[in-house]
Protein backbone atom coordinates (compact mmCIF):
# COMPACT_ATOMS: atom_id res chain seq x y z
CA UNK A 1 0.00 0.00 0.00
CA UNK A 2 2.81 2.25 0.91
CA UNK A 3 4.40 1.79 -2.47
CA UNK A 4 1.78 2.67 -4.47
CA UNK A 5 0.91 5.56 -2.65
CA UNK A 6 4.77 6.74 -3.45
CA UNK A 7 3.84 5.68 -7.15
CA UNK A 8 0.85 8.06 -7.48
CA UNK A 9 2.60 10.79 -5.60
CA UNK A 10 5.51 10.41 -7.95
CA UNK A 11 3.11 10.33 -11.23
CA UNK A 12 1.22 13.47 -10.07
CA UNK A 13 4.34 15.75 -9.10
CA UNK A 14 5.61 14.90 -12.75
CA UNK A 15 2.06 15.73 -14.23
CA UNK A 16 2.26 18.77 -12.07
CA UNK A 17 5.85 19.34 -13.88
CA UNK A 18 4.75 18.51 -17.36
CA UNK A 19 3.07 21.87 -18.45
CA UNK A 20 4.98 23.56 -20.87
CA UNK A 21 5.05 27.29 -21.23
CA UNK A 22 4.69 28.93 -24.52
CA UNK A 23 8.34 29.54 -25.22
CA UNK A 24 9.76 26.21 -24.28
CA UNK A 25 7.52 24.36 -26.78
CA UNK A 26 8.32 26.94 -29.12
CA UNK A 27 11.83 25.91 -28.26
CA UNK A 28 11.23 22.27 -28.63
CA UNK A 29 9.39 22.68 -32.08
CA UNK A 30 12.12 24.30 -33.51
CA UNK A 31 14.38 21.97 -32.25
CA UNK A 32 12.46 18.67 -33.49
CA UNK A 33 11.63 17.89 -36.85
CA UNK A 34 9.00 15.66 -38.76
CA UNK A 35 5.89 14.39 -37.36
CA UNK A 36 6.79 14.76 -33.59
CA UNK A 37 7.10 18.73 -34.58
CA UNK A 38 4.43 19.27 -36.69
CA UNK A 39 2.62 17.97 -33.17
CA UNK A 40 3.93 20.38 -30.83
CA UNK A 41 3.35 23.18 -33.58
CA UNK A 42 -0.27 21.72 -32.93
CA UNK A 43 0.02 21.99 -29.35
CA UNK A 44 1.53 25.48 -29.39
CA UNK A 45 -1.07 26.81 -31.85
CA UNK A 46 -4.21 25.44 -29.09
CA UNK A 47 -2.41 26.94 -26.42
CA UNK A 48 -1.77 30.81 -27.67
CA UNK A 49 -5.38 30.89 -28.26
CA UNK A 50 -5.82 31.70 -24.13
CA UNK A 51 -3.15 34.08 -24.51
CA UNK A 52 -5.17 35.90 -27.27
CA UNK A 53 -8.32 35.61 -25.24
CA UNK A 54 -6.38 37.38 -22.21
CA UNK A 55 -5.32 40.12 -24.70
CA UNK A 56 -8.68 40.50 -26.00
CA UNK A 57 -10.01 40.75 -22.02
CA UNK A 58 -7.54 42.97 -21.14
CA UNK A 59 -8.42 45.84 -24.13
CA UNK A 60 -5.37 45.06 -25.91
CA UNK A 61 -6.56 43.90 -29.36
CA UNK A 62 -3.44 44.86 -31.55
CA UNK A 63 -1.31 42.11 -29.04
CA UNK A 64 -3.88 40.04 -29.45
CA UNK A 65 -4.39 39.71 -33.52
CA UNK A 66 -0.55 39.28 -33.35
CA UNK A 67 -0.82 36.18 -31.45
CA UNK A 68 -3.92 34.56 -33.76
CA UNK A 69 -1.54 35.40 -36.41
CA UNK A 70 1.06 33.61 -34.70
CA UNK A 71 -1.65 30.90 -34.37
CA UNK A 72 -2.31 30.61 -37.74
CA UNK A 73 1.49 30.39 -38.52
CA UNK A 74 1.68 27.43 -35.97
CA UNK A 75 -1.38 25.98 -37.59
CA UNK A 76 0.03 25.88 -40.78
CA UNK A 77 3.64 24.37 -39.43
CA UNK A 78 1.60 22.03 -37.61
CA UNK A 79 -0.68 21.04 -41.06
CA UNK A 80 2.67 21.29 -43.89
CA UNK A 81 4.87 18.98 -41.32
CA UNK A 82 1.71 15.94 -40.79
CA UNK A 83 1.26 15.79 -44.40
CA UNK A 84 4.93 15.47 -45.60
CA UNK A 85 5.36 13.33 -42.86
CA UNK A 86 2.46 10.95 -43.31
CA UNK A 87 2.47 10.38 -39.39
CA UNK A 88 0.51 11.92 -36.79
CA UNK A 89 -2.38 13.22 -38.72
CA UNK A 90 -4.87 12.41 -36.44
CA UNK A 91 -3.36 13.57 -33.50
CA UNK A 92 -2.46 17.18 -35.42
CA UNK A 93 -6.09 17.31 -36.75
CA UNK A 94 -7.46 16.80 -32.97
CA UNK A 95 -5.60 19.93 -31.40
CA UNK A 96 -6.28 21.88 -34.89
CA UNK A 97 -10.18 21.29 -34.13
CA UNK A 98 -9.70 22.34 -30.55
CA UNK A 99 -7.82 25.27 -32.04
CA UNK A 100 -10.83 26.23 -34.28
CA UNK A 101 -13.11 25.61 -31.21
CA UNK A 102 -11.23 27.82 -28.88
CA UNK A 103 -11.09 30.40 -31.60
CA UNK A 104 -14.79 30.56 -32.24
CA UNK A 105 -15.42 30.80 -28.60
CA UNK A 106 -13.62 33.63 -28.28
CA UNK A 107 -14.69 35.45 -31.74
CA UNK A 108 -17.88 35.57 -30.04
CA UNK A 109 -16.88 37.44 -27.06
CA UNK A 110 -15.66 40.36 -29.50
CA UNK A 111 -16.33 43.43 -30.64
CA UNK A 112 -17.81 43.22 -34.36
CA UNK A 113 -14.68 44.89 -35.49
CA UNK A 114 -12.07 42.43 -34.19
CA UNK A 115 -14.19 39.60 -35.85
CA UNK A 116 -12.95 39.49 -38.98
CA UNK A 117 -9.19 37.94 -38.58
CA UNK A 118 -10.52 35.65 -36.55
CA UNK A 119 -13.31 34.51 -38.77
CA UNK A 120 -10.47 34.30 -41.52
CA UNK A 121 -7.96 32.04 -39.03
CA UNK A 122 -11.22 29.81 -38.26
CA UNK A 123 -12.04 29.11 -42.11
CA UNK A 124 -7.82 28.59 -42.59
CA UNK A 125 -7.76 25.72 -40.04
CA UNK A 126 -10.80 24.32 -40.94
CA UNK A 127 -9.66 23.94 -44.72
CA UNK A 128 -6.28 22.45 -42.70
CA UNK A 129 -8.40 20.08 -40.78
CA UNK A 130 -10.21 19.02 -43.66
CA UNK A 131 -7.13 18.18 -45.82
CA UNK A 132 -5.60 16.33 -42.63
CA UNK A 133 -8.79 14.15 -42.67
CA UNK A 134 -9.02 13.48 -46.60
CA UNK A 135 -5.15 12.12 -46.13
CA UNK A 136 -6.11 9.75 -43.64
CA UNK A 137 -9.49 8.54 -44.83
CA UNK A 138 -8.23 8.87 -48.81
CA UNK A 139 -8.57 5.65 -50.88
CA UNK A 140 -5.47 3.67 -50.86
CA UNK A 141 -3.44 3.85 -54.33
CA UNK A 142 -2.99 1.26 -56.70
CA UNK A 143 0.40 0.03 -55.62
CA UNK A 144 -0.49 0.23 -51.78
CA UNK A 145 -3.80 -1.84 -52.52
CA UNK A 146 -1.66 -4.91 -54.47
CA UNK A 147 0.91 -5.34 -51.15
Amino acid sequence: MRKLSIIVLLLSLAALGEKKTVEQLRADAEKSNGAHQALLYAELAELQVDTADQQFTAGDSTKAQKIVQQVLDDATRAHDGALSAHKKLKDVEIHLRETQRHLENVRRTLAAEDRPPLEAVEKKLADFRQDLLNEMFAPKKKKEREK
